[in-house]
């Protein structure tokens, strides 16, 4: 429309012009009069329909578009949550830190310039230093390098900063695989200058206006606990993926930082402004701004102190027993709480060595073995709900036992036959005893309280690469097998579920949702709790205190891990060995366990030691007990329990 206007506008004035050509004096006629009052009158017109089109249909999209010309914009930044134990230490928190990045072709065209006055008061402008050499000189004492370094570093060739700092993680990350070999693509043309400049030196360094060298702000995640749970909690990293607009996108990777992302993550805000040619806000001018929004902190069931020493007791049994790997928890058996997840081997990732291996995960989720006879105590337990026996049931203890099916079963030792309690079967730990407690009830009986207790099933809590373990369905179960079963072989679960299941068993028969993450404090200061549900009965009280009881025989002189009694606290515990059978003698050899639930008159704490494979040693009444023994007393004085006030009520072992 406002071309059409334009070209009638020109053509009338050409009209005008060539009718205004000169003629002698006296000699215009009417006509030609009257045409130039018409062109004059179409000029007219045209200039006011051009001034109502401008003025009046496009003069609100003209006017936002010179707001537009004359806005600048600032994106707006905020922390992500952080992660706290359930002491309120901080595990994880951010501060802002900056990146120095060069552009070594604007940097090229830098001058410096040195200023002086006389004393006339006259300022004088002298070139002192020009390109990458004269930024070097200045920046290095800044960022403490060596200014020749420096200078030919900032006169290679750009990359872009997301390239140079993707690739930089890559490094990282090869390196936590053992990849010692792998080298920075972009090493001989680096942009990314220096990392993690605070805030003063970031301050200083743009207050030199160097042409070419900039700073980005990010925020640094920080793990003050070092080493302390660092697999749980997880990394922060620029992982593949970018944001819509193609800058690098930092998010959680593993643990904690990747279950949690969109609870941790911070919401970026926007501010903007219009400005004046001198580079002011317009007072009263277009100003907006969409506030940015902090992350959630997330609160762990975690003890900090207390993982501490269980990584500290794993480290040491693998270290004493030369196992593949060991794992030590607590739980706390009225809520289902995790106070400690101690993995061995345990590093956290920003201080790892290169060639050092990385644990990412716990594998108290994510491993799995034949938990062998900690199992024992779900087969007796079934028997008693069902009546079919009880604690003084007198049962025949063998050395070996054919069953009528034909299938042949030892203990660990050869010796003659003892009449035993069922008490006396599982304080011995008889292989022979717990079969023919097994064969009173039904495999599918047994397979449903299995099931029941959370065995073959992910249990849901926040551990990246959880297991279900291994429950084949009880028709799927051979004639060997179903016996195997009865005493923790043939099957497979994770140490998470057995120390679940022995918690269920101190807590009365029912069962709480394991978990690791007790609740979150929104940005607004409100904390929300984690819905765990309903706690489910698995067993009945009558059965779980009876199991108890039976378990304290365990830690008798009379049975398999007298080691493991505390001074002051009744324990209700028992021990694990499993057989790994695979012709691949770099997977087989067995497994060492203990687990325990104490004080047993009042259960608190329900703690399992595991080491997968260990060299020296072989029964989990010596393999595991010593870290069971240390991580459950420092427990009880974590949590300040009272010592028990009276000994052990004892099942009778022997039958009389």
């Amino acid at each position: 429309m406002i071309a059409w206007l334009k070209e009638f506008i020109l053509a009338g004035f050409r009209n005008l012009v060539q009718a205004l050509r000169p003629y002698p004096r006296g000699t215009i006629s009417r006509p030609r009069l009257t045409l130039l009052v018409g062109l004059f009158g179409m000029a007219f017109l045209g200039l006011t329909v051009v001034l109502f089109f401008v003025q009046v249909v496009y003069g609100q999209s003209y006017a936002q578009e010179g707001i537009r010309n004359r806005m600048v914009g600032q994106v707006l930044t905020a922390e992500r949550g952080k992660i706290y134990d359930s002491t309120g230490q901080v595990l994880a928190s951010s501060s802002t830190r900056y990146d120095l990045v060069a552009d070594p072709v604007n940097l090229s065209s830098y001058v410096q310039i040195k200023k002086t006055e006389d004393e006339n008061g006259k300022v004088h402008r002298e070139i002192i230093g020009r390109g990458p050499l004269a930024a070097a000189k200045q920046l290095a004492p800044l960022l403490k390098m060596n200014p020749a370094e420096l200078g030919g570093m900032l006169t290679q060739n750009p990359h872009s900063y997301e390239e140079a700092e993707a690739e930089e993680n890559k490094v990282n990350q090869e390196r936590a695989k053992g990849n010692t070999k792998y080298r920075n693509q972009y090493r001989r043309n680096y942009q990314l200058v220096a990392k993690d400049l605070t805030p003063e030196v970031a301050r200083q360094i743009n207050d030199l206006h160097i042409v070419g060298i900039k700073t980005i702000e990010k925020s640094q995640r920080l793990y003050p606990r070092g080493d302390i749970a660092a697999n749980i909690i997880g990394t922060f990293a620029y992982p593949a993926t970018k944001t819509p607009e193609g800058a690098p996108k930092r998010v959680g990777v593993t643990g904690i930082e990747k279950l949690e992302q969109n609870v941790l993550k911070a919401t970026p805000g926007y501010w903007e402004a219009e400005i004046g040619g001198n580079g002011a806000v317009i007072p009263g001018g277009e100003e907006h701004e969409t506030p940015a929004v902090p992350g959630t902190d997330v609160h762990l069931t975690i003890n900090a102190d207390l993982n501490a020493f269980a990584q500290k007791v794993a480290d040491e049994t693998k270290e004493r027993f030369q196992p593949d790997w060991v794992v030590a928890l607590v739980e706390e058996v009225k809520t289902g709480r995790l106070l400690a997840i101690g993995d061995s081997g345990v590093v956290n990732p920003q201080n790892a060595k290169p060639g050092t291996p990385v644990l990412f995960s716990s594998r108290a989720a994510s491993a799995t073995y034949p938990p062998g006879s900690t199992a024992k105590v779900v087969t007796v337990a079934q028997a008693l709900e069902e009546a079919k026996i009880t604690p003084l049931t007198p049962v025949m203890s063998y050395g070996k036992i054919t069953m009528p099916n034909g299938e042949t079963f030892q203990d660990s030792h050869q010796h003659p036959a003892i009449n035993m309690t069922a008490a006396g079967i599982i304080a011995e730990s008889s292989n022979t005893g717990t079969v023919q407690i097994g064969d009173k009830v039904s495999d599918e009986a047994r397979y449903n309280l299995m099931r029941a207790f959370g065995w073959g099933e992910k249990t849901g809590v926040q551990l990246t690469d959880e297991s279900a373990g291994i429950l084949p369905k009880y028709d799927k179960w051979g004639g060997r097998t179903r016996y195997a079963t009865m005493f923790g072989q043939g099957f497979n679960t994770t140490p998470l579920q057995v120390v679940n299941m022995l918690a269920t068993i101190g807590n009365g028969g029912v069962k709480n949702k394991v978990h690791l993450v007790d609740g979150y404090t929104k940005p607004d200061g409100h904390y929300e709790k984690v819905d765990l549900g309903q706690p489910k009965r698995v067993i009945s009280e009558k059965t779980a205190k009876e199991l108890v009881r039976m378990m304290e025989g365990v830690v008798t002189e009379e049975g398999t891990a007298p080691e493991a009694r505390l001074d002051g606290y009744n324990v209700a515990g028992k021990s694990g060995t499993s057989e790994l059978l695979s012709k691949n003698p770099n997977e087989s050899g067995v497994v060492a366990s203990f687990g325990g639930i104490l004080p047993a008159e009042n259960p608190v704490a329900a703690v399992l030691v595991v080491a997968y494979r260990p060299k020296s040693g072989v029964y989990g009444g010596v393999v595991a007990v010593p870290a069971f023994k240390q991580l459950a007393l420092r427990t009880m004085q974590t949590l300040g329990v009272r010592p028990s006030e009276d000994g052990p009520d004892l099942f009778p072992l022997k039958v009389e």
